[in-house]
């Protein structure tokens, strides 16, 4: 007879680097729209001669910098906009335009040391970064980022990124120069979820003593502790459950930290976790708890550790089968004979 198990979905892949960071290109309807852009920053016509090339705040954060230069027949923009944050857009980099009477002749734009803030941060490198940052980068500036498996990751920081370089200089660098230590990105993901996933202890345990929120859950309500264990980090699920992580948090379809890790065959996390005090119980919405995953795993030693810890041998999936019953299926059967004895 076949037997198919319900799934336990492990939705959260471990996170990589970006393949590219998100760059500033413009075709020639987009020129002409920035020249007006560029006006209307200044203030509209009437306060070019006034405002060009002075620095200007922003209304919601950052400044701009737009010059206008005729000498005829050249009229040359540039704008330096950094995190320039306006009702419906942020802009942020160099930007120059030049035109000989009514014909564009040449564009061309730069990131501004707040892009290159961000690249350095996702170099890890961290000389780079004390420059710029003496130089008055903003550490909390964002962008979209590209990431290697296809798509765009929104309000990505150079703390982000330098967590997912490996790089702990260039993190310290970044905190103690006011880094938002929990700002999210648009997965609901801060910088310890990303060094909880990618397995980086002495980051994750600097984020940590620096206040760092441990429960944060990103969009599929996967924490840290749930990322760490379903990734095999066993040193960075110590620390995430000495820091009072929720053992008992389920994702979005039920599963807790104990379930992935049994998932994923990592016996060591699942014995940890286990002996921490994880409820063995849990029921996702399939129906499945922690002994029939080991069950279908063929996981002998927790399966054993589970009924020793009065794991209910009892429950049953959503479609009426018990961890013997998938014991049975599956031929598992010194798994079949340790359930049997507990019944």
């Amino acid at each position: 007879m076949k037997f198919k198990t319900l799934p336990l979905l492990v939705i959260t892949a471990l996170l990589s680097i970006p393949a590219v960071s998100h760059c500033y290109e413009y075709d020639q309807e987009a020129t002409s729209n920035l020249m007006i852009e560029m006006i209307k920053d200044l203030g509209g016509l009437d306060q070019v001669s006034k405002n060009s090339g002075k620095t200007m705040r922003c209304s919601y954060g950052g400044s701009r910098n737009v010059s206008i230069v005729k000498r005829n027949p050249i009229t040359t923009y540039r704008g330096d906009y950094r995190n320039c944050r306006e009702k419906g857009s942020t802009r942020d980099g160099l930007y120059e335009i030049i035109i000989n009477g009514n014909e564009i002749i040449s564009s061309n734009s730069t990131r501004s040391i707040n892009g290159d803030l961000l690249d350095a941060a996702m170099r890890g490198d961290a000389g780079t970064v004390k420059k710029l940052i003496k130089a008055k980068a903003d550490v909390n500036y964002t962008e979209s980022i590209e990431i290697s498996e296809g798509g765009y990751i929104d309000e990505m920081s150079p703390l982000m990124l330098a967590v997912m370089s490996g790089n702990l200089d260039t993190v310290k660098l970044l905190v103690s120069n006011g880094a938002w230590l929990n700002y999210m990105n648009s997965l609901a993901v801060n910088a310890l979820w990303i060094s909880a996933n990618t397995g980086n202890v002495e980051i994750a345990k600097y984020l940590v003593q620096h206040g760092a929120y441990v429960n944060n859950r990103n969009s599929e309500d996967v924490t840290p502790l749930m990322s760490a264990a379903m990734n095999g980090h066993l040193e960075i699920v110590k620390l995430l459950v000495s820091a009072k992580a929720n053992l008992n948090d389920v994702h979005k379809d039920g599963d807790t930290a104990l379930m992935f890790a049994l998932a994923r065959k990592h016996s060591d996390i699942a014995r940890f976790l286990i002996n921490t005090g994880a409820d063995l119980n849990i029921t996702n919405k399939f129906g499945v708890t922690a002994l029939i995953i080991a069950a279908a795993e063929n996981n002998e030693d927790i399966t054993k550790e589970l009924l020793d810890k009065k794991a209910n041998p009892a429950a049953v999936t959503a479609d009426g089968k018990s961890a013997l019953d998938i014991a049975v299926a599956k031929g598992h059967s010194k798994i079949a004979d340790m359930i049997k004895k507990s019944l």
